[in-house]
């Protein structure tokens, strides 16, 4: 029985030494990939928005309409990006930051009890930081 426990024992701390040693990873990048990279970066921090898709619960010429609505939609929502644009002659409220159609439907049926004529809008320029505000 003795030697079992022994012969556990150094399995155990041949297996927790090569457990250690084990897992360091060593990567070699050539030079064509670090400038792709590079590039791939700067492109990125200064190209910030990504095409995704909002939820749009109110379309109106009234703009102080639409900032009630997005007072009371911050409230009820606390945890969703709420903000409206302006493409005259309409100001449209809308509502979270969704990577594909489906997450924004998801939105909607949450909206829809709240408001019955929210719809995903696809939108071009969502800020990173807004897909953030979720919780």
């Amino acid at each position: 029985m003795p030697f079992y426990r022994f012969f556990t024992a150094v399995c155990l701390l041949f297996c927790t030494f090569c457990g250690i040693f084990a897992q360091e990873i060593q990567i070699n990048e050539g030079p064509k990939v670090a400038d792709i990279m590079s590039v791939w970066t700067t492109f990125n921090q200064k190209n910030q928005k990504i095409e995704g898709w909002r939820v749009q619960v109110l379309s109106t010429t009234d703009r102080q309409q639409v900032e009630a609505a997005r007072a009371k939609v911050a409230l009820e929502f606390p945890d969703q990006y709420v903000d409206w644009i302006n493409e005259k002659p309409y100001y449209k409220l809308r509502v979270g930051a969704c990577r594909t159609r489906t997450e924004a439907l998801g939105l909607v049926s949450i909206l829809k009890d709240f408001y019955p004529n929210a719809y995903p809008a696809k939108e071009s320029n969502i800020h990173p930081r807004d897909f953030l505000s979720k919780q």
